[in-house]
């Protein structure tokens, strides 16, 4: 690759339909693989091409709704706090850890209910890896008065989610991309259908999350189709043709009814030591003792969840490229 080449000349798809980048003509680009989607920006510089992935501006996600049908009660689902060492603290409570020492077995959705608002929730992490940086591990958010129904998600920091290097060379007569991510070269291939669908949903602009819904049992949906809905100002819901504003919803992936909630801003961020033994945690799940351990009661059998936050199951080897 010489100086002076631009994004577009390296547009494509490398690797294959299971793993690879796809970089697009307009500097954006996808990292994917199993459990693994990663889009940002890349730019050409001499010999080399710099990654910038899109990044989330807050490490933890807070949405919320006024939702009168709860009365004085307060519910705030978890998602994702099962990845790593997660804490919370509400008002003016201790710190607790948002999963006991050890949890295991989780059996989504984690609902806790309370019969106080929090005016003030702090969440904390402890990352248990070496390649990211970390910088402040707590963010503080301040909710309205009027919001009582929760949804806080984990977004784990990740390798893949920091800048890294790549250059296009020829191996063996074959035009490969190699990354600092890994010591594999992954081989340009012909556009394809996978690469335009990618394109479609990855190549526009970075766009943050500030409002998803969710049904009762907490069924993630970052969009909706308006005019599949109609909003019912009464319940607070928006409801598919046919449905009753007061039906109760029995499966966790019936979207019949759907409640808006809306993205809070941290207050504050801070590092904070989190080296504190014996705390006590908001749930507590262990496959040796299911008898105390948490489950959420209104579904017979809780589903686990497929759109929170997923691991990055793959383990790509430090590369050459420095």
């Amino acid at each position: 690759m010489s100086e002076g080449l631009s994004a577009q000349q390296y547009a494509g798809m490398y690797g294959s339909n299971l793993e690879g980048i796809c970089l697009f003509e307009n500097g954006r680009y996808v990292l994917y693989g199993y459990a693994t989607m990663v889009p940002g920006n890349y730019h050409v510089e001499k010999d080399k091409i710099r990654f910038e992935p899109d990044n989330a501006s807050t490490t933890f996600g807070v949405f919320a709704c006024e939702n009168k049908s709860l009365g004085d009660s307060v519910r705030m689902c978890f998602k994702g706090f099962e990845r790593g060492e997660t804490f919370v603290q509400l008002g003016d409570k201790k710190m607790q850890r948002v999963f006991n020492e050890g949890a295991n077995c989780f059996g989504s959705p984690f609902v806790y209910e309370s019969t106080v608002a929090p005016t003030r929730i702090a969440l904390s992490y402890q990352y248990d890896g070496e390649e990211v940086k970390i910088t402040n591990n707590t963010e503080v958010y301040t909710p309205e008065k009027k919001y009582n129904d929760f949804v806080l998600l984990y977004n784990k920091p990740d390798r893949y989610h920091a800048p890294f290097l790549g250059m296009v060379t020829k191996e063996e007569g074959e035009t490969v991309l190699r990354v600092s991510l890994t010591s594999r070269l992954w081989p340009k291939v012909p556009d394809n259908k996978d690469m335009e669908e990618l394109k479609a949903a990855f190549g526009g602009k970075p766009q943050e999350l500030n409002e998803l819904y969710a049904n009762r049992h907490y069924k993630l949906l970052e969009e909706i189709e308006k005019d599949e809905y109609a909003y019912d100002a009464v319940s607070q819901q928006y409801l598919t043709p046919g449905t009753q504003r007061n039906e109760v919803v029995t499966d966790y992936n019936d979207v019949s009814a759907l409640r808006k909630y809306v993205r809070i801003l941290p207050v504050k961020r801070e590092n904070k030591m989190l080296g504190e033994k014996g705390l006590s945690s908001i749930f507590y799940t262990d496959c040796g003792d299911p008898e105390k351990s948490y489950r959420y009661k209104p579904l017979e059998k809780p589903a686990p969840p497929h759109d929170g936050p997923l691991p990055t199951t793959t383990t790509p080897v430090p590369g050459s490229i420095k």
